[in-house]
């Protein structure tokens, strides 16, 4: 069987075992060939001929393809008036940047007159210098550095000095080396590339071949040219050929003409050859090419690195949409993970017209971010828990000379970190890629104290910047605070890959989102989320125009001011849900009832005591100031993550729990009267025995007193809309103790929804808002596998299997969720399903990965039991 192999746009051997044997750099010109496109022509030593070449009649094996590279390129190699010259390249399945390519080979003293009619003499010349250099450095390890001080010694530009040089240069490499006689010159040079590069060591695949290819030129009359396309933008993925051309050109060297403004027929031309090679490869593709005499010559093909998620993922949709592929494959082929870089926010630039900004520096970690600038991490830390109890702006940039690992606690509670030492692989753009943070390098910045200077312009420690990091270009500071927009998901291909996704998603797993307000179920059901699993109830009297309310409620001085300030508020919460319902309809949407510590929503500073103030005196009550701070005083707790709060405010103030639940039933009743159907689940959070849960789904009397439960307030709702609306009552396990009567809680829930991050806490007593001060250490040790807020730790699996079989044991149809951002991890959502969970739920823009992640699972279980 033959072991050297030709090819050229007329086709080439299709026997997968010898394009396995012909290195990288041979397979692209193979595969061009396989496809008929217009590559040229070659043949190729594969790696077990290379093996044996020292052996091998060199000029006679090679007669047949250099016949091959004749007819297609109409050039005769050693012909003294038309030569032909080739190259030779050294490849193998193995990407090491050692493998040389020689060019020119075929160039001598006596083809250079006829080679000197195409260029000019004193470029036939200089491009047999070209020769000499490549062969003494790439094949006789002879220094670059000699070649450099004689061709110092001549002038580029005349014929007889470039001759000169040529002579010069042989002398050092040697006569015998670089034979006059051009088929000589081959059988020499490939010998000694053989000798040079082949291991004996590696496997026969992965060892050396050689490859001759013939050489065309883009500089042989004014319309000849060099060109690099890709087969669509590696950015956008906008199917149009995206490159740069450069007329009568050797090399592509510098900037060219934008590939766009070809000639109508080379642009058809390569357009087709581009959409080929995607049908080809399933990706976009970069291509070289040479256009000699108005044909188009492709010198190579391959994958490109660099392309965007958002590229790749438009690529594989119009293949698909083409029936190129399947969408079993288009979904296996993206890792859940990427999705995450289509939904990076990018500056708006409206918004910095009048922001000075400044270009340049290292992208560390790609994404836009705004926050006032901190240069330590204790005090960007105390900063963030100033402004989380104050209800400021909690958007902090770490600014540091270089990061280290007690900076770790400050990049993940921050947006963002600007370093003025390190690279790309350093410590704070690993970190806060690892983190989803924003990150850039700048050595111009200028650090003194608190303090740092860029460009001229001073930023003091508590000023805002903005990071503007996108992945195609510099990076650049803005010394201000710009808007930022979030990413376009109906042009970048995502709610075109989520449709496609979908399709793998059976009923027995989905993704839910977390969302609390009207706006966020509509990004949400965008998204692809099957409903809402976690509904933050506390998060909707946030608001400006509610704090307050609530703030007079939870300050109520008896239960009827407090009843009469929650009167006020439920109609405000009866839209909320209303909003949620109609917008996630037909899927479930999961409330949880107020649980953040009532402390949290009061005044904190001078400043917020005095606007409280103002509200009351504009409602025309004379507020008794001290006494109010006695009350603020009185309501404040040392440990409060596990104090006042969740079903504890119920069983203090039940009143709380009843106006939230008749405000969701009755907007449940309003949108079912309106014929759109509504799935409400009413979740109790930080329930810790089944006790706390019976009294508030049935109520309680005791000692006279009538304490309303859910399927109460439910009765009187429904007898007052005449009409009954199915609903469930469930419960946040988010406590072992929860986790442990999981059995006896399923008397009285239909549903359990796992609270990871409290679960977390209280299982490893860990607080999620404090643990980054240690957390280095830990990771610096391996302590830790991984961070446990991130993916489940084995004693948070654990309670969770423990509590849904016994779950399942008291109530078989229960259902199951975990909400919380544990659940877009994928590691996690594995266990999830085998632990017998039915969803979890994540933030919305978390949602595609989620679903990305189950899809995959899916198609992985199915091909393993087809």
């Amino acid at each position: 069987m033959s072991q050297i192999h030709t090819f050229s746009q007329a086709g080439c051997t299709a026997d997968q075992d010898v394009h396995e044997r012909s290195g990288k750099r041979g397979q692209r010109a193979l595969e061009l060939a396989e496809l008929k496109m217009p590559v040229v022509p070659g043949f190729i030593f594969d790696s077990t001929a290379v093996a044996k070449i020292q052996d091998i009649d060199v000029k006679a094996e090679s007669a047949p393809g250099l016949a091959i590279i004749e007819e297609g390129i109409g050039r005769k190699y050693a012909d003294a008036e038309n030569p032909l010259l080739v190259k030779i390249v050294c490849s193998s399945n193995l990407v090491l940047p050692i493998y040389p390519t020689v060019f020119n080979l075929g160039l001598s003293p006596q083809t250079i007159p006829g080679f000197a009619k195409m260029i000019g003499e004193e470029n036939a010349w200089f491009e047999y210098c070209y020769l000499l250099r490549t062969a003494g450095v790439k094949l006789y390890d002879i220094e670059g550095s000699q070649f450099d001080a004689i061709e110092q010694k001549f002038d580029r530009s005349s014929a007889e000095s470039m001759k000169a040089c040529a002579e010069e240069m042989k002398n050092l490499v040697g006569a015998e080396r670089i034979p006059d006689d051009p088929m000589a010159q081959l059988e020499v040079i490939i010998k000694a590339a053989a000798k040079r590069y082949y291991d004996p060591d590696l496997d026969v695949e992965d060892n050396l071949s050689i490859m001759v290819q013939g050489m065309v030129f883009g500089n042989l009359n004014d319309e000849d040219m060099v060109g690099m396309m890709y087969t669509r933008n590696i950015i956008s993925g906008e199917n149009q050929l995206q490159g740069s051309y450069l007329k009568k050109a050797y090399t592509l060297d510098k900037k060219g003409e934008d590939i766009q403004t070809l000639d109508a027929a080379h642009l058809e031309d390569l357009k087709k050859i581009g959409r080929g090679l995607e049908e080809k490869f399933h990706e976009l593709r970069e291509v070289k090419f040479i256009v000699e005499r108005g044909k188009i010559w492709l010198i190579n093909q391959t994958s490109e690195d660099r392309k965007s998620t958002q590229a790749h993922i438009r690529t594989l949709l119009d293949l698909m949409k083409d029936g190129a592929v399947e969408d079993t494959w288009v979904v296996e082929q993206i890792p859940p993970g990427q999705l995450a870089t289509l939904l990076h926010p990018i500056v708006d630039p409206a918004s910095v017209t009048d922001i000075t900004s400044v270009e340049g520096g290292l992208a560390g970690s790609p994404g836009a971010a705004v926050g006032r600038v901190f240069f330590s991490a204790d005090k960007l830390m105390e900063a963030h828990r100033e402004a989380l109890q104050k209800g400021e702006d909690t958007r902090l940039i770490l600014v540091v000379h270089s990061s280290f690992a007690e900076d770790v606690k400050a990049i993940e509670v921050g947006q963002g970190v600007i370093a003025v030492e390190g690279g790309y692989s350093s410590h704070a753009p690993v970190v806060a890629r690892s983190m989803g943070k924003v990150a850039l390098v700048n050595e111009h910045i200028r650090i003194s104290g608190d303090q740092f200077e860029l460009n001229g312009v001073t930023v003091k420690q508590g000023d805002y910047v903005t990071m503007d990091v996108p992945v195609y270009k510099p990076p650049t500071i803005l010394l201000g605070k710009a808007e930022l927009i979030n990413p376009d998901i109906q042009t970048n291909g995502l709610v075109d890959f989520i449709d496609v996704i979908k399709k793998h998603i059976s009923d027995d797993f989905v993704v839910r989102a977390n969302a609390d307000l009207g706006r966020d179920a509509k990004t949400a059901k965008i998204m692809g989320a099957y409903g809402i699993g976690l509904c933050r109830t506390e998060h909707m009297f946030f608001a400006e125009d509610r704090i307050n309310r609530f703030r007079e409620m939870v300050l109520a001085s008896d239960t009827e001011e407090r009843i009469k300030a929650l009167n006020d508020l439920q109609p405000l919460q009866r839209q909320d849900f209303y909003e949620l319902f109609k917008t996630m309809a037909p899927y479930p949407v999961t409330i949880r009832l107020l649980d953040a510590p009532l402390h949290e929503f009061l005044p904190r500073t001078p400043d917020v005591l005095s606007d409280y103030m103002e509200y009351l005196r504009a409602k025309g009550t004379t507020p008794d100031q001290p006494g109010i701070e006695a009350q603020i005083e009185r309501l404040h707790e040392f440990n409060p993550m596990l104090g006042h709060r969740g079903c504890r405010v119920a069983i203090t103030y039940p009143e709380i729990y009843e106006m939230q639940v008749r405000g969701i039933l009755e907007a449940a009743c309003q949108l079912k009267k309106e014929g759109v159907e509504v799935v409400p689940e009413i979740m109790i959070p930080l329930i810790m025995n089944p006790s706390e849960l019976s009294m508030i789904r049935n109520g309680k009397r005791i000692e006279g007193k009538h304490i309303k439960g859910v399927t109460n307030v439910a009765d009187e709702v429904f007898a007052d809309q005449g009409v009954e609306v199915d609903f469930k009552i469930g419960t946040m396990v988010e406590l072992p103790a929860a986790a442990l009567l999981s059995d006896e809680l399923a008397r009285y829930a239909e549903f359990f929804s796992y609270g990871t991050n409290d679960l977390t806490q209280t299982t490893n007593g860990l607080s999620r808002d404090d643990s980054n001060s240690f957390f280095p250490a830990y990771t610096e040790y391996d302590l830790l596998p991984a961070n446990p807020f991130q993916v489940l730790g084995a004693p948070v699996k654990e309670l969770i299997k423990i509590s849904s079989e016994r779950g399942r044991l008291t109530r078989p149809n229960i259902k199951l969720g975990l909400c919380g951002e544990h659940g877009a991890d994928p590691t996690n959502i594995e266990f999830c399903r085998k632990a017998g969970l039915q969803y979890v739920s994540c933030s919305s823009y978390s949602v595609p990965i989620a679903l990305l992640a189950v899809a995959q699972l899916n198609l992985k279980e199915k091909a393993e039991n087809s």
